[in-house]
């Protein structure tokens, strides 16, 4: 049964999905790359990650438990984290660096919140569960194997990356790549 989200919580999802972009374009207007390319497995990784987490994730039907799920409970914004930091470090400014962290720790924590406060209601007890055997934002070295009513051990699928529009995220990507390349040649 879908419960529907509270405005707080739809303001905290916009602000969050619109922080890191916002961000590193600012970040771009405001400095020239110094092109630190030990930074771009970072990009990398954190993408990687994100696309891993929404080719298993179907939203507000299932509490998904497998794939990176079973690591860490917020594997789009550990994602979103190291995405950001990785852009911003290509930059070379780590005071922009640490003003995005400090600015990304005041909408995560509330979000994540929110979110969890949300599953809880959707779920119930199969997210307490969850909750208490998977941490939030560190992952475990090892999943968790959860057997518990209403969660979902998922396997990854094209379909849900496409779905969960994570797709817009890669296509975001190569634009600030390519943000960067034009500020750079300027």
């Amino acid at each position: 049964m879908l419960i529907p989200k509270t405005k707080k919580e739809v303001w905290l999802n916009r602000v969050r999905v619109w922080l890191p972009p916002v961000f590193v374009v600012v970040a771009i207007i405001l400095r020239k790359p110094e092109w630190n390319l030990w930074c771009v497995p970072l990009v990398l990784l954190g993408e990687s990650l994100r696309t891993w987490a929404a080719g298993h994730l179907i939203k507000d039907e299932t509490l998904t438990v497998g794939g990176p799920y079973a690591y860490v409970r917020n594997p789009l914004y550990v994602g979103s984290l190291l995405n950001t930091v990785g852009f911003l470090a290509i930059l070379g400014d780590w005071r922009l660096a640490a003003i995005f962290l400090a600015l990304a720790v005041a909408i995560y924590v509330p979000t994540v919140k929110q979110e969890e406060d949300y599953l809880r209601r959707m779920h119930g007890e199969a997210f307490d569960e969850y909750r208490r055997r998977v941490p939030g934002i560190v992952p475990r070295l090892t999943p968790a194997r959860l057997d518990v009513d209403g969660a979902r051990d998922s396997r990854f699928e094209w379909k849900w990356v496409w779905e969960n529009d994570e797709h817009k995220t890669w296509v975001a990507f190569a634009a600030a790549l390519c943000l960067f390349g034009a500020r750079g040649a300027l």
